[in-house]
């Protein structure tokens, strides 16, 4: 388990469904503090045990899943300015769940019933009902910030960043958003525990916790969409509803960045992605999202200097 605690707090209470315009900030801060979010799971913290997923799944509204808490503000934030948000701990709940659904997932024909799985954190492993033990692998799998028109549920990628569900959004990774609106107007959420890539059954471990992050504002530094550095690697994403429309996306996305980055060309960049960059996929769970891909590659000096 990521430790740690942040100077400010975003309560459980103050989430949002929703990236939106109209939204009105639950706290306001200044470059350069420090945020800890108190996240709720993707079932909004009704599921603590197997006997309650039927109950929330009796109720599910696709509309209100997979809770943001926030948005934030930062004090001068602008259109075309960029918030840089380190993440520095993720702390998790004791309790986490998994389910398949009838209909949904990469396996859906196979899959008739609803079944579902209670995760238990034990020190920095999961630990299953049945007692499998493996690994905890936390993670971010919403984050973004507000676009200038239309809205996003919280459920849904887009090019203000929100449900993403990569594995490399955990503690070390600084996130690059992109401000539309004044202040920005950021919000994160559903941590899990533990994502296999792909989020093949339509869940991961989904789990309420913890994430502290530092937030700063950088003037004038937006890019289109959001970027990210993890683990010594420049990450671009892209979204739709086709995977193979999302690795296009996201191999131009990068593309665009090497250009800038290394002052290469386009096909010098398309040859470097493929001489070296990694394309991953994030979540391709076939239940009614856009499917997400990222491309990896390596922090390089321009050639030269």
């Amino acid at each position: 388990m990521s430790g740690g605690r942040g100077g400010r707090t975003v309560g459980r209470e103050r989430i949002t469904y929703h990236f939106g315009p109209e939204l009105e900030p639950v706290l306001e801060i200044e470059s350069g503090e420090t945020v800890t979010f108190e996240t709720l799971d993707a079932s909004s913290g009704r599921v603590r045990q197997a006997s309650d997923i039927p109950a929330y799944m009796r109720i599910r509204d696709p509309g209100r899943v997979n809770p943001a808490s926030g948005p934030i503000a930062v004090r001068g934030a602008e259109a075309g300015d960029e918030l840089r948000v380190e993440i520095l701990a993720i702390e998790l709940e004791d309790v986490g769940w998994c389910r398949l659904t009838p209909g949904a997932g990469v396996m859906r024909d196979e899959i008739d019933e609803l079944h579902g799985m209670i995760f238990h954190v034990v020190g920095d492993e999961l630990v299953s009902e049945t007692g499998i033990r493996f690994p905890t692998r936390p993670m971010v799998g919403v984050i973004g910030t507000c676009p200038a028109e239309g809205r996003y549920v919280t459920a849904e990628p887009g090019p203000h960043g929100g449900n993403l569900d990569f594995n490399d959004v955990m503690v070390g990774t600084v996130a690059h958003l992109p401000v539309f609106v004044p202040g920005g107007l950021l919000a994160l959420g559903d941590v899990h525990a533990s994502m296999g890539d792909g989020e093949v059954s339509g869940t991961a471990v989904e789990i309420s916790a913890r994430v502290t992050v530092r937030v700063e504002l950088v003037k004038g530094a937006a890019r289109a969409r959001p970027w990210f550095e993890a683990a010594g690697c420049w990450l671009t994403y892209g979204t739709a509803p086709d995977l193979e429309e999302a690795v296009r996306i996201a191999v131009s996305e990068m593309a665009t960045f090497l250009e800038d980055r290394l002052r290469v060309s386009r096909p010098e960049a398309f040859l470097l992605i493929s001489a070296r960059g990694d394309v991953r996929i994030g979540q391709s769970a076939r239940c009614g999202i856009d499917q997400t891909v990222r491309v990896l590659f390596p922090r390089l000096a321009p050639a030269g200097g």
